[in-house]
């Protein structure tokens, strides 16, 4: 244990090394911190769509005119007639009724409650947003999963790390854990950059989340949502690393490794669009490579759950671990 824990550290050292993975890390920030001033000049120029405190909002009719200020009682009114009127069309699916009831029960509750719907400009409201963040965290995992063995045969350097007096398979442990704790500090980075620039750019609301659960409203924290989006994103991370580092360990060339994991990774959705009407797509590991999907209510593909997706991921995890090991323990080093 004690060697492979020396392994790791020896890993994270080079790592960090690198000019690449602070480029990573100082790109993540200001991109953040981009996107919140961004958040805020629009906010400033044009304007929330809600006032914080419950006030009236502007509609603008087609022919450029406003029309008479709604507030947000009468807002919320006008949803609960307008999913009652689509509730009653029987060519809706399972999902699309749901999704229509939890509208409308979370309307009812906050007019029964008197609580307006969420500021979109405070502190809360950009940090629960934030995850979508790590999108662009996955895409620098990728980078390093699929790399960060392949570089050792690209570089050369792969002779003189497996003729140590150490087991191929630490070796590889090492540096899938390497991967997995980079993921974890630029996801680390993300929440916390976008909690502190929150704070200072956002007013806080102290508002909570209203969550359906399947039969009633229920109040729940927003910093405890966020840290439960970004747990359900960081899922994507590590089964999304375990494919590139794969790829990685099959390959010997660092850029072929990294092509061929973007690919895959950036056409996934395409594939999974193009195989929508068949039932295979329900076992494909790109169609569950967004697992928010099932949080927000958005399921690309009708019929699966969360259930069903963390098994097929957990089948995949195993078999992209599978051939990373067999095929790194197996492989011919003087090739």
């Amino acid at each position: 244990m004690a060697k492979l824990l020396k392994l790791i550290q020896n890993e994270w050292m080079k790592l960090w090394r690198k000019k690449a993975t602070w480029i990573m890390l100082i790109m993540l920030i200001v991109i953040v911190i981009g996107m919140a001033g961004l958040n805020k000049w629009i906010s400033s120029k044009y304007g929330s769509a809600e006032d914080s405190t419950g006030g009236v909002v502007t509609i603008e009719n087609a022919d450029g005119k406003d029309a008479p200020k709604l507030s947000w009682q009468e807002q919320e009114k006008a949803v609960i007639a307008e999913n009652d009127k689509m509730l009653k069309e029987d060519s809706l699916s399972k999902d699309e009724k749901e999704d229509l009831i939890e509208q409308k029960s979370i309307s009812e509750y906050r007019l029964k409650n008197d609580i307006a719907p969420e500021n979109n400009m405070s502190t809360e409201s950009f940090v629960l947003g934030s995850s979508g963040m790590l999108s662009l965290v996955t895409m620098f995992v990728v980078v390093i999963a699929a790399g960060i063995v392949a570089i050792e045969f690209s570089e050369g350097t792969i002779k003189m790390l497996l003729t140590r007096p150490v087991k191929r398979w630490k070796i590889l442990t090492s540096k899938f854990a390497t991967v997995l704790l980079f993921g974890i500090v630029m996801a680390a980075v993300t929440w916390i950059t976008s909690t502190i620039i929150g704070f200072i750019l956002f007013d806080t609301s102290g508002e909570g989340y209203l969550k359906w659960n399947g039969s009633e409203v229920v109040e729940q924290s927003i910093w405890l949502r966020s840290l439960y989006l970004y747990l359900i994103s960081s899922v994507n991370i590590f089964v999304t690393a375990t494919f590139a580092f794969m790829i990685g360990s099959v390959f010997r060339s660092n850029a072929l490794a990294i092509g061929i994991s973007m690919f895959l990774w950036f056409m996934g959705s395409t594939i999974v669009v193009f195989l929508s009407k068949y039932e295979i797509v329900k076992y494909l590991f790109f169609t569950y490579t967004d697992l928010t999907q099932f949080v927000n209510g958005y399921v690309i593909v009708e019929g699966t759950t969360m259930t069903l997706a963390l098994a097929v991921l957990s089948v995949y995890v195993i078999i992209f671990m599978a051939v990373s090991y067999i095929v790194f323990t197996k492989r011919d080093i003087t090739a």
